[in-house]
């Protein structure tokens, strides 16, 4: 991964060993932390390494607008996911590439530098792993056309260089960084986790299913839009898909359509996703009463939400929480 991190303006990042006293989470277990508080920047990094693979989970936030130059250092598969905002990039060989919230993006590659854009007032949420050459060989079997990525010398994206994140990824990802157990049993569980997530981000890349659809940029922003329109209904009834269509213009066969192409959901199994990943981190990180809860993500009805929480998670929210 890195081993620096340069600003401009700004210059070297000079990280300390552990979390800020004010840090509000989330807080990776079993991860180590160094962080860095000052007049352009406030960046804290979580990082847990293991054999054949690292972990990274950042949050930052800058008071101007930088740019941040670093280095990757180590061969193999590296994949970035945006959990909060969206930043530009550049990565040696690859190219430019716009990576948005709920995106990830994954390349091959050996040593190589990169660029990244930051706003000014803006609270970035990444989660960054890294995947050994060795570790990728185990998965030839399934999917050789991993071979060719990894005989090339140059870094080399996948097939399209970002993705939308599907709800089953993001799942794997919030129990990674939720790991429930303790030392003795976390490297089994998250070796277990981190391959899982592996093989849902190469199934996504080269067995995508389904006929692909081409969509104008105007439509394509349509789409988008009509997301954007969805995440204010978190705390409230859904809209139907017909006013959802007529909110962007756009027929309610493309909408459907576009929605699954390019975010891997129909737009209520989104939603419904959106909600519940909502309530799971309400109950996670506050003390609010499970009949407030179903309130802030719209259900009226406190045993449909149990029931939908149960059919989500396995188990009613009263048990998740202890």
């Amino acid at each position: 991964m890195i081993c620096e991190l340069n600003l401009t303006p700004g210059g070297v990042v000079d990280f300390r060993p552990g979390l800020p006293p004010d840090f509000t989470g989330p807080v990776f277990q079993g991860s180590v932390a160094i962080s860095v508080k000052s007049n352009i920047s406030r960046i804290t990094l979580q990082e847990y390494k293991a054999d054949e693979y690292q972990i990274r989970l950042g949050t930052a936030f800058f008071l101007k607008q930088v740019t941040g130059i670093g280095n990757i250092m180590s061969r193999g598969f590296h994949s970035f996911f945006m959990l909060k905002n969206s930043l530009r990039k550049q990565i040696d060989s690859i190219g430019k590439f716009h990576l948005r919230q709920g995106q990830f993006a994954c390349i091959i590659s050996g040593p190589a530098s990169f660029e990244v854009k930051f706003e000014r007032d803006i609270e970035y949420r990444t989660f960054d792993l890294f995947y050994s050459s060795g570790l990728l060989e185990e998965l030839l079997p399934f999917f050789p056309e991993l071979n060719d990525f990894l005989l090339s010398g140059s870094p080399s994206a996948l097939p399209e260089i970002t993705y939308w994140t599907r709800p089953s990824m993001k799942e794997i990802i919030n129990q990674i960084i939720n790991c429930p157990f303790d030392e003795a049993s976390r490297k089994f569980y998250l070796d277990l986790k981190v391959r899982e997530l592996l093989y849902e981000m190469l199934e996504n890349a080269f067995r995508r299913k389904g006929k692909e659809y081409h969509f104008t940029a105007w439509e394509t922003a349509k789409i988008h839009e009509a997301r954007k329109i969805l995440e204010t209904y978190i705390a409230t009834k859904p809209p139907t898909v017909r006013f959802l269509a007529r909110q962007v213009a756009l027929n309610e066969y493309k909408l459907r359509t576009g929605f699954r192409q390019y975010f891997s959901a129909g737009l209520f199994e989104w939603l419904y996703e959106q909600k519940m990943q909502h309530a799971k981190q309400l109950l996670l990180t506050t003390d609010k009463p499970v009949k407030d809860i179903c309130s802030l993500v719209g259900y009226p009805r406190i045993t449909n939400f149990i029931t939908a929480f149960r059919k989500r998670f396995g188990m009613t929210p009263g048990a998740f929480r202890k």
